[in-house]
């Protein structure tokens, strides 16, 4: 799967979501959600465990020279057995960090918007504009036009992942 995506600081949340119901974004929910990313030599391999939820497995790509919109390939898998697959991973990769959040999910069109308070960090903003069913320019237009309507600025936006912030 593909998505265009961006990561930024969260400066005023209560904006950003009275901007998303203007919008005509839905919330769908609000989870707690733990990621223990692993080592490994490319990209990025987390296992994630969200409350009421089915624990996953995640492997993704992307750039982190870049803080823009850029490209991001990634690999869903729902797991059953997460006390197995953790000692399977663990077997075989260290873990990296764990970063823990509470995360709300928004729907805007093709774009999940993920506000997030992650422990030891503060509060972000992340846009996934899934590139499936439109192209990659639209998809890249559509995370365009929401950075300008949630008023991001240009100067929050963070290239890594949480965890590297962590560091």
């Amino acid at each position: 799967m593909q998505n265009f995506e961006i990561k930024a600081k969260l400066k005023d949340r209560a904006n950003v979501e009275h901007r998303l119901r203007a919008l005509g974004a839905k919330c769908l929910w609000t989870l707690r959600q733990m990621d223990t990313f692993f080592n490994v030599p490319r990209g990025w391999l987390k296992l994630r465990e969200a409350d009421g939820r089915p624990p996953e497995l995640i492997a993704y790509e992307r750039s982190t020279e870049v803080a823009g919109p850029r490209s991001s390939f990634y690999e869903v898998m729902a797991l059953k057995d997460l006390e197995g697959w953790k000692r399977l991973l663990g077997r075989v990769l260290p873990v990296d960090r764990i970063v823990k959040k509470e995360r709300t999910l928004w729907i805007y069109q093709h774009t999940r918007v993920h506000l997030d308070r992650v422990e030891q960090l503060g509060e972000f903003l992340e846009l996934e504009t899934v590139v499936e069913g439109i192209s990659d320019r639209e998809a890249h237009l559509e995370t365009q036009r929401l950075l300008e309507t949630l008023g991001i600025e240009r100067s929050d936006l963070i290239a890594v992942p949480y965890k590297d912030l962590l560091g």
